[in-house]
């Protein structure tokens, strides 16, 4: 006897195969309507047989055949093409009929029943192709003429032509007009905003997906169907995706329902796509780039992208703005760690996040995993909380958001080279960079033989203005993948390729109002501030940091849950403490075990931030430096 699990899995796949199987009856249910037919002819001829059949039924058959025969010959002596046929087809199956209910199942009666059903098609395929035509035809007119409702689907708007059966007799014509007529079409489905379909293209460089896609404009002249024609590379390399949109579901804003994460670690929701399933974006899988024309909606999704981020407790965000005033990300300053804007300010921001990432690096560098192996990533996340737990890490994730890079780089060469170092080294010490543009050219990311945008695992392409920014943005070979940037035509529309999405499909951000903005940086402002936080400095020639953070020596920020344990040996002096002195003056801060104590000094004394003071009551006596110093 199978196990079970096997049995599961022959039953899964025979279930699988018969859906197969019905699906394409289903879609071929008018060419398979004669065999379908006869076969059901056949199985009730032979029923009657078995219930017995004598002579006077035979001779009823023969006279109702020869009759039909007759009739047949009449009317092709007197040229009526369209009876002779039907009287043949007819004759055909009344035979068939016979010869089954006389001699039963038998060789003579499956010889009868192919025989007639040959006749059939000779004459229902003709008739079929066309009908199809006619119907086509009379479809287009009164597309072009306006009588269509424009929120139906084609396949609705065909009587007798259900199934996509007039749009795949247009897609054959249409290809074959380019002299690229499919071999097949493998899949077809109808929507609620229209069409797609999987065309297999012959094999050959002028037939491949590339060259059918580039010349779009005349696959779409051919086809003569209302919508809007977009081309894609399909799962084979020559297969070929055909999309027509006769209903826009994204011509419209849709607005921001509010945050779809509570930890950068998950995936957030930024908008939807045509088919209203949400834009998932990894924040923490890659650097991210966002590019697109002027007014074409960057700023609104880095809005929503800083938006969800504001409220996870295991991200610091970051900003560069470009824009005097910061006019884009100054809205965002009560929840950021820091905010440039201008060209000293975006020196310094991005100096202090090189500092950060080589500071995590060798922190990491100190740590070892469970048997021993090196630590080589860094985890955000709580570092008190349980081990096993989704909320323990190494510490916050950092997301630097550059508004204007071009604009960046072009005032500050010495940016670009920090950028540099920072795409290259900065993921494994849980540093992002999301980055926005209207220019993604070479310059754009450092100049002639420093191309970073293949840092950019993430790339979202908003409208743009000419096809050939395409390219730029979304990698080569994009534009002519199916990746059409310029037919974008309203603010928000975008396509995303990362590694989640490997195929064009269009979609729309969300649109979040100056309002939410406003409600959603005030509501998380207070968790993110320090509680001796200050204003802020106004900027200048550093980062605007945006409360006053306690500091190591070497200017980085002390995270929150080693603030208090540096405060209470900064409190101590000379004087220094020991391990359980510093447990009872941290006491109700989460710093409750030993362990919680000794390992973060143990790692500021490598740092040469904490010394040796000598032994209090058989007690190790730990002193900041700089008091052991000033002593």
């Amino acid at each position: 006897m199978l196990p079970a699990v096997t049995t599961s899995r022959h039953g899964a796949s025979l279930a699988g195969s018969l859906e197969t199987f019905a699906a394409w009856c289903s879609r071929r249910r008018y060419e398979a309507a004669p065999l379908a037919g006869n076969a059901a002819l056949t199985g009730i001829a032979w029923t009657e047989n078995l219930s017995g059949v004598g002579l006077g039924t035979g001779l009823a058959y023969g006279a109702a055949t020869a009759a039909s025969g007759a009739l047949a010959g009449l009317a092709l002596k007197h040229k009526h093409q369209h009876l002779a046929s039907a009287g043949a087809g007819l004759t055909a199956i009344l035979a068939d009929a016979g010869i089954n209910a006389m001699a039963g199942p038998s060789t003579a009666g499956l010889i009868a029943s192919a025989i007639a059903t040959a006749a059939s098609y000779a004459v229902y395929i003709p008739w079929l192709t066309r009908h199809r035509h006619e119907r086509l035809a009379l479809h287009v007119q009164a597309a072009k003429a306006g009588t269509l409702a424009g929120g139906m689907g084609l396949a609705a708007q065909a009587p007798g032509i259900t199934g996509g059966s007039a749009e795949e007799t247009a897609i054959y014509r249409a290809l074959a007009a380019l002299g690229a007529t499919p071999l097949s079409i493998d899949a077809f489905q109808s929507n609620a905003s229209g069409w797609v379909a999987l065309v297999t293209l012959p094999p050959g460089r002028a037939t491949s997906p590339g060259a059918v896609s580039a010349k779009r404009e005349q696959l779409r002249t051919n086809l003569g169907l209302p919508g809007r024609l977009t081309l894609g590379q399909g799962p084979q390399g020559n297969q070929l995706i055909i999309r027509m949109q006769t209903v826009d579901p994204l011509a419209d804003p849709i607005p921001w329902p509010g945050p779809s994460i509570t930890s950068v670690k998950q995936a957030m929701t930024v908008g939807l796509f045509a088919d209203g399933t949400p834009i998932l974006l990894d924040v923490m899988a890659d650097h991210i780039l966002v590019a697109g024309a002027t007014d074409k909606g960057k700023s609104g999704l880095l809005n929503v992208i800083i938006a969800n981020l504001a409220g996870c407790p295991d991200v610091k965000i970051l900003g560069i703005d470009m824009k005097p005033g910061a006019l884009e990300l100054g809205p965002w300053q009560a929840v950021m760690h820091a905010l440039a804007s201008g060209a000293e300010g975006a020196e310094a921001v991005a100096d202090y996040v090189v500092r950060e990432m080589e500071l995590r690096g060798e922190h990491l560098a100190t740590l070892r995993g469970p048997d021993g192996e090196p630590v080589r990533k860094w985890i955000p996340g709580n570092p008190d909380a349980d081990p096993d737990s989704p909320e323990w890490g190494h510490g916050d994730a950092w997301v630097l958001v550059i508004d204007e890079l071009a604009e960046l780089v072009r005032q500050t060469p010495k940016v670009a080279d920090r950028l540099i170092t920072l795409n290259q080294v900065a993921r494994a010490m849980g540093i992002r960079i999301l980055a926005a543009t209207q220019s993604p050219s070479e310059r754009a990311f450092g100049g002639k033989g420093t191309d970073a945008r293949q840092q950019y695992g993430t790339r979202i392409g908003l409208g743009v203005n000419e096809s050939v920014t395409v390219n730029l943005i979304l990698g080569a070979g994009a534009l002519g993948a199916g990746w059409r940037l310029q037919d974008l035509d309203a603010p928000g529309k975008l396509m995303i390729s990362s590694k989640r999405y490997g195929q064009p499909q269009e979609a729309r951000a969300y649109w979040i109002g100056d309002g939410q903005i406003a409600a959603t940086a005030r509501l998380n402002a207070t968790r993110k501030a320090d509680p001796d936080g200050t204003p802020p400095d106004g900027g200048g020639t550093k980062p605007r940091l945006l409360k006053s953070v306690p500091c190591f020596p070497d200017g980085s920020e002390i995270p929150a849950n080693r603030q208090s344990l540096w405060q209470a040996l900064d409190r101590r002096g000379a004087e220094g403490a020991t391990i359980l002195e510093l447990l009872a003056e941290v006491a109700g801060t989460g710093l409750n075990q030993r362990t919680s104590i000794s390992d973060p000094i143990q790692s500021w004394k490598a740092r040469g931030w904490v010394v040796d003071g000598g032994r209090r009551d058989a007690s190790k006596v730990f002193i900041l430096a700089r008091h052991a110093e000033a002593a």
